[in-house]
C-alpha cells in the first residue's frame, strides 16, 4: 500500500470479518487488499485507543489521526517511518515507507515467483511496470540455481570406457587418409 493510499483509509474501510481494507488506489481505482490475523489484532487494539480521541465531523472517520487530531499527512507518516524504524533498526541508515512496500513485494516475488500476483498487490496498472523491477532478481536467481547445479560423477568404468573410446577415435583418424 502506498503511503497516500495509507493516509486515506477510514474507519469503515475496514471489514474485520474478511481482515481486509478498501483502499482507494491512484487514480481513484478502488480495491481490496486483505491482510492476517496479526494486523488484523493490532488494528482492533488501535481503534479502542482510536475511538476515544474526539476530533472535528471533517476527520471523525479517518483511520489514522496526528497529534492535532487531524487525518495524518503523508509527510507525517513518513517522519514516523523513519523514527521507529531508526529505533527497531539502528544500523539500517534511511528507511522510509517505499522501501518498506518495496521489501514486501520483494518477499511476496521471491514466496511467490508470481510477477502478476505482485503487480496487483502493488498497484501497479502495468506488469511491465513491476517486472522492470523484479526481473534483475530473477536473472540472479537463475544464475544462482545455475552454480549450484552440478553434473553427476562418472563411475571409474564410465572412465574407463571413456577414455577408450578417445583412443580409438584418434587411431582411426592416424589411419584415414
Amino acid at each position: 500500500m502506498r503511503v497516500s493510499e495509507c493516509v486515506g483509509v477510514n474507519i469503515d474501510d475496514l471489514d474485520f470479518q474478511l481482515n481486509a481494507v478498501l483502499v482507494t488506489r491512484k487514480g481513484g481505482n478502488q480495491v481490496i487488499l486483505y491482510f492476517p490475523q496479526e494486523v488484523a489484532d493490532a488494528l482492533k487494539a488501535y481503534l479502542k485507543e482510536r475511538k476515544l480521541i474526539q476530533t472535528d465531523k471533517t476527520n471523525e472517520n479517518a483511520l489514522f489521526l496526528s497529534l492535532q487530531k487531524k487525518r495524518m499527512t503523508q509527510r507525517a507518516v513518513q517522519i514516523m517511518v523513519k523514527k521507529y524504524c531508526s529505533i527497531a533498526v539502528p544500523l539500517k541508515k534511511r528507511m522510509s515507507p517505499h522501501k518498506l512496500r518495496s521489501t514486501y513485494a520483494t518477499r511476496l516475488y521471491h514466496e511467490t515467483e508470481d510477477i502478476y500476483l505482485v503487480a496487483d498487490a502493488l498497484g501497479h496498472s502495468d506488469v511491465n511496470t513491476t517486472r522492470k523491477h523484479y526481473a534483475a532478481m530473477s536473472d540472479q536467481r537463475r544464475r544462482e540455481a545455475a552454480q549450484n547445479v552440478h553434473l553427476p560423477e562418472m563411475e571409474p568404468e564410465e572412465k574407463t570406457n571413456e577414455a577408450n573410446a578417445e583412443k580409438n577415435a584418434a587411431e582411426m583418424s592416424e589411419i584415414r587418409p
